[in-house]
């Protein structure tokens, strides 16, 4: 039989959080599988798998834990059952492109790693966004992988005709997801062959602003502007 189990790995990135994964074993022999989530060591309780009450966002990743953990068994008991012998690393290969990590549960980490980092401004800015590509979605989770090009172009037509957002706007929209995209490309929990950003592509370009000088009028205005009043 097969066992499953949240490991927190040495490994620290460079913000001091160290990845979550699961450690499937079977015939003594592991296998890892990351989850794309991170924590402080200090975070994390080892004896009884979950995640400590310090973190900000405890409860809700405590949750989808036991969720990856159900779903993981649930899959080993139908590979045993089909087929008593096979190995961990057959059973990692298998098991990872059905428990990937879905685009809202790393969000929701992105967030709060930005809270944690004490980044406010830029949790009021970007969360509104994140928040408009699940109205997009009408409220329905997304694996990275269904994250296309052709959904992406999608979403922009959405954003410039149904909810009247200007195109500077619509592009922080779109970089917000590359962002969260990134971060699951970095955290290994999903192959960057799917990455719809770049050459040939979805490319992100603001659109050039338009300056507009002074006449010449204006410019004799500000010379002969009497300033002593505040001298």
């Amino acid at each position: 039989m097969s066992s499953v189990r949240i490991f927190l790995r040495k490994r620290e990135n460079k913000d001091g959080s160290c990845p979550l994964s699961l450690r499937i074993t079977k015939n003594r022999k592991s296998s890892y599988i990351f989850i794309g989530q991170s924590l402080l060591a200090s975070q994390w309780d080892d004896k009884n798998q979950r995640v400590k009450k310090s973190h900000p966002n405890s409860k809700r990743l405590n949750n989808f834990l036991l969720k990856k953990v159900a779903e993981t068994n649930d899959k080993l008991l139908e590979l045993e059952i089909e087929k008593d012998d096979i190995s961990s690393k057959i059973v990692k290969r298998k098991l990872k492109p059905t428990i990937g990590i879905n685009f809202f549960a790393q969000a929701e980490l992105f967030i709060a790693n930005l809270k944690q980092s004490g980044k406010y401004n830029r949790v009021t800015t970007d969360k509104p966004r994140i928040d408009r590509f699940r109205e997009f979605l009408k409220g329905e989770e997304i694996a990275f992988q269904d994250i296309t090009i052709s959904l992406l172009n999608k979403y922009r037509a959405y954003l410039k005709g149904t909810r009247k957002i200007k195109e500077r706007t619509i592009i922080n929209h779109l970089i917000i997801i590359r962002t969260i995209y990134n971060q699951a490309i970095k955290e290994q929990i999903v192959d960057a062959k799917n990455y719809p950003f770049g050459k040939d592509k979805v490319k992100i370009k603001f659109p050039e602003s338009i300056k507009i000088g002074l006449d010449s009028d204006e410019v004799k205005k500000l010379e002969n502007l009497d300033l002593s009043i505040n001298a």
